[in-house]
């Protein structure tokens, strides 16, 4: 059986819609129907109904007395969700290396999408056994350090949708699974400014983890420390927590975060 190549996937109505966004420069700002149906050779009913559809979705907006088209506030939004990313990598890497140099365990950064979280950034241990971390993996917010330090800090209603919508399996021996323990839970990290992890998503690992704010004071990442449990002595444990807590605090600062106080 012949192989497929990517091209044989796409969808076309989609990959038209993209050339009309990639139409749109400082130099162009402003496109009619009739410049973008010429500028792609496109009918212009087909360019209208992209358009309207674009339009609906906030990615383009028309002007009425002109009947041309812009880009619209989504791209912006979304520019911005790309930058905030790009920052939050470029601003963490030196703290993560600096606690990864007094820790010698993992070091993991993770952002929040989609009510998820995903790692994209890391720093290995040294040591033999220590705990893999996959970047780009998707994994629930409910369960482990890094996730909990981000579902603590969220909008009250966003935890509740969470809570409702996500199937609470234990990935973990210690995995809390009942709603109305997590929440409480989820209050004391609130307090303590931290997340604490011990076997809820893997046998045998720890993690500790803080919340990292943006400008807006919305919490959008976290910064952990994890590794085999063992080695997360009860010295250990207070000396990463107050690391990762000051990582979290300097990057958040970074990004334009001031506290109430």
């Amino acid at each position: 059986m012949k192989s497929k190549n990517r091209s044989d996937y796409y969808i076309h109505s989609i990959q038209r819609a993209i050339r009309i966004l990639e139409v749109f420069s400082l130099r162009r700002k402003e496109l009619s129907i009739t410049e973008l149906s010429r500028e792609l050779n496109l009918h212009k009913s087909t360019v209208h109904r992209i358009l309207v559809t674009l339009e609906d979705e906030h990615f383009i907006k028309k002007n009425q007395s002109s009947n041309q088209y812009w880009l619209g506030l989504k791209l912006f939004e979304l520019g911005n969700i790309v930058k905030e990313h790009f920052e939050i990598r470029d601003y963490a890497l030196p703290v993560m290396k600096d606690i990864a140099s007094k820790t010698a365990e993992s070091i993991d950064l993770n952002i929040i999408v989609d009510f998820r979280r995903v790692s994209i950034e890391k720093i290995e241990s040294p040591h033999d056994i220590r705990r893999i971390i996959q970047l780009g993996k998707s994994l629930p917010l409910y369960s482990g350090g890094s996730g909990k330090a981000i579902l603590a800090f969220l909008p009250e209603n966003e935890i509740d949708q969470i809570l409702k919508e996500e199937n609470l399996m234990p990935l973990g021996p210690k995995t809390i699974t009942d709603p109305i323990k997590l929440k409480e839970h989820l209050k004391e990290i609130r307090k303590q400014g931290y997340a604490i992890s011990f076997e809820e998503r893997m046998m045998g690992s720890a993690s500790i983890a803080a919340p990292i704010f943006n400008h807006d004071r919305r919490v959008i990442a976290s910064l952990s420390i994890s590794g085999p449990i063992n080695r997360f002595t009860k010295e250990k444990i207070s000396k990463f927590t107050l690391l990762i807590k000051e990582g979290s605090q300097k990057i958040s600062n970074s990004l334009g975060y001031r506290s109430f106080s």
